[in-house]
């Protein structure tokens, strides 16, 4: 007696892995080109961004320069020395109004003595006396 075959012609397993490879290489047709457009998406994106940085760093540069040009038009000596004179009416002093302050002894004392012996250990320590 004959034992009587499954009309369907393959195993579960078998329909199991086919179905599985089929969805892998349907997934790989269909991602494979995604991926490149996203990539080329991507670049395209990414350069229109660096366009757009060079350009403002170009706007930013010019504007320096403009700002460095003003800044150097107003910190002239003879504008300046213009402005005194005419709006607030300074003058150079003259030798009566120059004022001489003196500094009490007891500080000049103390001044003198630390910068001479600074100089004193300057001198020892480059030309190496000892005591």
């Amino acid at each position: 007696m004959r034992k009587k075959r499954k009309n369907s012609g393959m195993s579960p397993i078998f329909r199991l892995r086919s179905m599985v490879l089929g969805i892998a290489i349907v997934s790989a047709l269909i991602t494979g080109p995604l991926l490149m457009v996203w990539k080329q998406v991507y670049i395209t994106s990414t350069s229109l961004k660096l366009d757009h940085l060079n350009d403002s760093l170009s706007v930013y540069a010019k504007e320096i320069a403009q700002l460095r040009l003003k800044a150097e038009r107003l910190s002239a000596n003879e504008r300046i020395e213009r402005i005194a004179r005419t709006s607030l009416g300074l003058e150079y002093p003259v030798s009566e109004q120059i004022v001489i302050v003196k500094i009490p002894d007891s500080r000049m004392a103390k001044i003198g003595g630390w910068s001479q012996d600074l100089l004193v250990f300057l001198k020892k320590s480059l030309l190496g006396d000892q005591g």
